[in-house]
């Protein structure tokens, strides 16, 4: 049998082991201890009475010696023969007597026996502890069956005190590890509680704390990094774009300022990435999915019309309104959009879709990927095998990051009939519980 998981099951069977330990050894120390008494009370008793017949018997008054009930008095000459008796006789018990120069105790059953030597022989005096005169026994097992009833109680309730302490102990745990629970990127400020756990776990929440401390100063260094790094590249990004305009071959200056803008949108993205980072979401405030599906659709017709596709806005289904960043809700839903356009055939169709609930898609009917890329296509610089497409790699982890950030998920599947793929991102929103939908 295995030892119990928790802390509180672990302390409950020790409890009870330790109760029942401790019950059965005090029963035992008690049952011989008294039954000891009881024999040395005996044995006394036995000599006692030996020596009033030895006593009797050098005054010739053998015959008014009392017996109590269950008693016998045997009484051997120098020849080793019984010369008299009274009382029950207890031919076992004479013939295990030992008559030599010494006085001995020794028992035959429930009869105990005493040999006394004197001058003139031996006296043997025996003594039935089942005689129902003899109280000796009957105080002794009176007395045990009432210590159990006594004791059986006690050991029950020093287990349910321990279980008590235990599961006060496990809830003050219980209620730490709650707080420790809710830390997240939402609230890095938050720190476990000092003075609620015991004085042995207090190090372990001063440790946690340190490490919570350690761990925002980190990502404040990572992100005012990426932060300060686009930053430094805009500058040179906007002295090719003047220099570019200069340049007199067409061909050559369309494709440096093609090149320039895709470097200005993954600077963008960064910056986005490093503002994402933050242990805080800034600037949060409600926001209408759908107002943000629409601005983002007819942002982006336009040039997605003008490449040979087509995109449609569908807000047929109920949508919810949520708190979190607009800006970063944006440039998720135009990353996806962005992607479609990038990634599919001409006359593919692209389809915003925003609802039911807290839901944006975006679904496009292109040739899909296989299953094993579907799995990769979050990963961070992964850029597919797609040929002739140029991109960072990093915008559909970016948009993943903004749904975590909004407490929601990114899902990507398949197309509803198997072609394309369906990006999915839901949302709940920095205040905290899921929104309908």
């Amino acid at each position: 049998m295995t030892a119990p998981r928790s802390l509180l099951g672990q302390f409950v069977a020790l409890h009870i082991a330790v109760a029942v330990i401790a019950t059965l050894t005090l029963l035992w120390s008690a049952t011989t201890l008294l039954h000891q008494t009881a024999d040395h009370f005996q044995r006394t008793l036995l000599q006692r009475q030996a020596e009033i017949v030895a006593e009797a018997r050098a005054s010739h008054r053998a015959a008014a010696v009392p017996l109590t009930s269950g008693m016998a008095v045997a009484i051997f000459g120098a020849d080793r023969r019984l010369a008299s008796s009274s009382g029950p006789p207890r031919a076992a018990i004479l013939a295990a007597a030992t008559l030599d120069g010494h006085h001995h105790f020794f028992r035959r059953g429930a009869v105990e026996g005493y040999s006394l030597p004197t001058r003139r022989g031996w006296i043997v005096v025996s003594q039935d502890d089942t005689d129902p005169e003899v109280v000796t026994d009957d105080i002794v097992r009176t007395f045990l069956k009432r210590f159990a009833l006594l004791i059986l109680p006690i050991a029950a309730l020093v287990p349910l005190i321990g279980v008590l302490l235990a599961r006060r102990l496990t809830l003050r745990m219980r209620a730490v590890s709650a707080i420790a629970a809710e830390i997240g990127p939402r609230s890095f400020d938050t720190r476990l509680p000092l003075g609620l756990l015991p004085r042995e776990a207090e190090p372990l929440a001063v440790a946690t704390n340190a490490a919570l401390d350690r761990l925002v100063e980190a990502l404040h260094v990572q992100s005012a990094f990426a932060a300060d790094v686009a930053h430094e590249l805009r500058t040179p990004l906007a002295a090719i774009r003047l220099r570019a305009d200069a340049i007199a071959d067409a061909g050559v200056r369309a494709d440096l300022m093609a090149a320039v803008d895709r470097a200005a949108r993954v600077i963008g993205q960064l910056l986005s990435l490093a503002e994402l980072e933050q242990p805080q979401m800034r600037d949060a405030g409600a926001i209408d999915l759908a107002e943000i599906a629409e601005s983002v659709v007819a942002d982006r017709a336009p040039a997605i019309l003008a490449g040979g596709r087509t995109i449609a806005l569908d807000t047929a289904a109920p949508v919810a309104t949520i708190d979190g960043q607009r800006e970063a809700i944006v440039l998720a839903l135009e990353n996806l959009v962005d992607n479609a356009a990038k990634y599919t055939p001409r006359g593919a169709a692209i389809v915003v879709r925003a609802g039911p609930g807290a839901r944006l898609s975006v679904a496009d009917n292109g040739l899909g990927v296989s299953e094993a890329d579907i799995a990769r296509l979050k990963q961070r610089f992964w850029r597919g095998g797609a040929a002739g497409v140029e991109g960072s790699g990093i915008g559909v982890s970016l948009v993943e990051r903004i749904a975590r950030a909004h407490g929601g998920t990114l899902a990507i599947s398949r197309g509803v009939d198997g072609d394309g793929l369906l990006f999915e991102i839901v949302l709940c929103g920095p205040a905290g519980g899921a929104l309908p939908g």
